[in-house]
């Protein structure tokens, strides 16, 4: 055989083995999780060849990317494209690097390693503009985020599609629970609460064939009761409004986070995200 057929013959054969499909129904509790990002992300390891991480990881917490339209309901949570890109390239140039809350939380376990700053971007609600705007910055860092999706927001008005998350998921995201339609949690009677938090769970597991881990309070509103809800639903963590970074040693289902408010400059969310760290050591 020629030296050009044998090489054409290993590129068929490296083209076979990596091809994968992705199933979209419920994962086994062993489902594996979305691949992280190739770059700037943390080391894989596998349990037992690592220590547990003892580092406290800031969880930063948006909503809406993008200008508040006149009169907009919440405008301190729409955070215009530019000053969210400012505040990323802020964060990198400062050294941190965007991990998901589940390597946060393997690191922990000692079963992944983190980098030697790492930050969790999250989205709360499910926006388009978190799909659109959020993920192209990110994406040019090769940075995931975390997508608390509110069940009803998926393709409402304003809101992602099914079709936008499969993308999110391809580039590393990861998709977590926001309840199925908003509530207070805390004053639904057992049925309600247990179908607000263990169905949104399954609702995203059948959709995107992912283990939506986490659960994020809707509005932070929670108490123990929801929390105990929380994990009877198999979910590992929950998180709050809470200020703060996410430590180790702290509750799991109870999580804090660092708020970014609509006109806030890249200084103050680099300077809060400082604070949340100083607090936590």
């Amino acid at each position: 055989m020629s030296r050009a057929a044998l090489l054409l013959a290993a590129l068929l054969v490296v083209g076979c083995g990596s091809s994968r499909t992705t199933a979209h129904t419920t994962p086994s509790r062993a489902a594996k999780r979305p691949p992280q990002q190739a770059a700037n992300g943390p080391s894989p390891a596998r349990p037992g060849h690592v220590a547990p991480s003892r580092r406290a990881v800031p969880v930063l917490m948006y909503h809406v990317i993008a200008a508040p339209k006149p009169g907009a309901a919440y405008a301190g949570l729409w955070v215009a494209p530019d000053a969210f890109r400012a505040q990323v390239d802020a964060l990198a140039r400062a050294g941190f690097t965007a991990v998901t809350l589940d390597t946060v939380l393997d690191a922990w376990r000692g079963r992944a390693m983190l980098p030697r700053r790492p930050v969790v971007f999250s989205f709360d609600d499910g926006y388009l503009s978190q799909g659109k705007e959020a993920a192209a910055v990110l994406r040019e860092r090769r940075w995931p985020g975390v997508l608390n999706l509110a069940w009803h927001n998926l393709g409402a008005p304003g809101g992602l599609t099914a079709g936008r998350v499969r993308t999110m998921i391809a580039e590393g995201w990861e998709i977590d629970a926001h309840s199925l339609t908003h509530p207070d949690l805390r004053t639904l009677d057992a049925t309600a609460l247990r179908r607000e938090v263990a169905g949104s769970r399954e609702r995203i597991r059948r959709a995107f064939g992912v283990p939506a881990d986490a659960f994020c309070y809707p509005a932070g509103r929670y108490d123990p009761t929801v929390e105990a809800a929380v994990r009877a639903a198999g979910y590992r963590a929950a998180t709050t409004v809470e200020p703060g970074a996410a430590r180790p040693g702290a509750d799991h289902f109870a999580l804090p986070r660092v708020r970014v408010n609509g006109g806030d400059g890249a200084g103050a969310v680099l300077g809060r995200v400082r604070a949340a760290l100083d607090s936590a050591a």
